[in-house]
């Protein structure tokens, strides 16, 4: 026995936990998955520019940048508001919107006058924050803006230059050029901001505590489990066994939604009051999903293997859920189906708005719950096959421990 504890021990390091090294690792080669859209309603100068300049730099490295792709005004029949909702839907990762007349305005200021221009409003940069913090924050927003500064400091170089040589002799020109140093800037808009703080608990990290709280859970009762075998009848203990958890797991998903309540965490933003009831029910069945798989296990495998598999269960849900799957390589392709990924989904769509996926989320993880249920009776089963074997190999161990003293002490006299 110490040998197998020592065999699985090291086995977790390699084995389990490089689940998530190898997610980690493969996130910094998937880079241009994360789409930009240069999208273009200026049709001037600006736009051409930075469609030109995100090519360019895709080229240079295509493999280590940002997935940089020009998109015509028409597309979204140049609307900021169409352009929005195709970053809801997920169309892009980031949309850089040169807005209409951004160089018409420009060159008035610049030809004719004006001291009221701001250059911050010629370009817009969209994002969803709250579709992935952890790889924004890692990833895209430090590359997102490199670039976006060595575009204002490019095209502010090139702009003045050709300026001078326009307004050589020419005073009045000069002075207004002054004015206006830098002839574009931008301005970043993030409409799906990942508020508050304490979100945090609710989303990536609560989605951990709550596959620990199943495994709690089946171990806590285990013993209860396990003194109940034969004191009962066989129906009402297979009742009993498979109604515990749902019910368990019912008034205690209902605790962890009013833990972030207590914590001010509003889910009443996008889906009014019904929101509180969504995710109590997105929590439960996440839950329940989590647990059931567990005690299947552990009603098959028992100790030591239990524990082993709830570090594969965790890592494994972890890895594929707090990145994006198409940031991973396609080694995680199974995660999709996992059920802490659905979790994450369907609950940053109730806390910030994002793309609406629950009905898919839901299904995913209740599919989950059906197959567990539906493998319950045969796992309780070999549980208590195992169990009456151990029963019956302790009593002939004990048998034979007193017959055998017996025996030889008959022999003695």
């Amino acid at each position: 026995m110490f040998i197998t504890f020592c065999v699985l021990l090291v086995a977790i390091v390699p084995g389990i936990l490089s689940l998530y090294w190898g997610a980690d690792h493969s996130l910094q080669f998937n880079l241009p998955v994360f789409t930009v859209a240069i999208i273009d309603f200026d049709q001037g100068e600006v736009g051409p520019y930075l469609q030109q300049m995100g090519a360019t730099t895709r080229s240079m490295n295509p493999e280590m940048t940002l997935g940089y792709v020009s998109e015509p005004g028409s597309k979204y029949n140049f609307s900021n508001e169409q352009t929005r909702r195709a970053l809801k839907q997920e169309e892009f990762w980031i949309g850089i919107v040169v807005q209409a007349n951004a160089t018409t305005a420009m060159n008035y200021a610049y030809n004719e006058g004006n001291t009221s221009y701001d250059p911050s409003g010629s370009v817009h940069v969209i994002y969803e924050e709250g579709r992935n913090a952890l790889a924004f924050a890692e990833f895209a927003y430090p590359a997102l803006m490199t670039f976006m500064n060595s575009f204002v400091m490019h095209f502010a170089k090139q702009k003045q230059s050709e300026l001078l040589t326009a307004n050589t002799g020419d005073a009045a020109a000069l002075a207004r050029q002054a004015q206006s140093p830098i002839p574009i800037r931008y301005s970043v808009y993030n409409t799906a901001p990942y508020v508050p703080s304490t979100a945090e608990a609710a989303t990536e990290i609560g989605t951990i505590y709550l596959i620990i709280i199943s495994f709690l859970s089946v171990l806590m009762f285990g013993a209860l489990n396990e003194s109940l075998m034969g004191k009962v009848s066989t129906a009402r203990y297979y009742i009993y066994r498979m109604t515990l958890l749902p019910t368990v797991c019912f008034f205690l998903s209902l605790l962890y939604m009013t833990l972030s309540c207590m914590w001010q965490i509003r889910f009443d933003k996008f889906f009014g009051s019904a929101g509180y009831v969504i995710y109590w029910m997105l929590s439960y069945v996440s839950m329940l999903g989590f647990g059931l798989v567990i005690e299947n296990v552990n009603n098959v495998l028992g100790q030591p293997f239990t524990p082993v598999f709830f570090v594969f269960w965790v890592i494994s849900n972890v890895a594929t859920g707090f990145f994006p799957i198409e940031l991973l390589s396609n080694f995680y392709l199974w995660g999709l189906a996992w059920p802490l990924r659905h979790n994450l989904i369907g609950s940053k769509a109730i806390l910030f708005g994002t793309k609406n996926l629950l009905g898919l989320n839901f299904g995913v993880i209740l599919a989950w719950v059906a197959v567990s249920i539906a493998l319950q009776p045969l796992t309780i089963w070999l549980q208590l096959r195992k169990n009456k074997s151990n029963i019956e190999a302790s009593k002939k161990e004990v048998l034979e421990r007193v017959y055998g003293e017996q025996g030889e002490k008959s022999k003695e006299g």
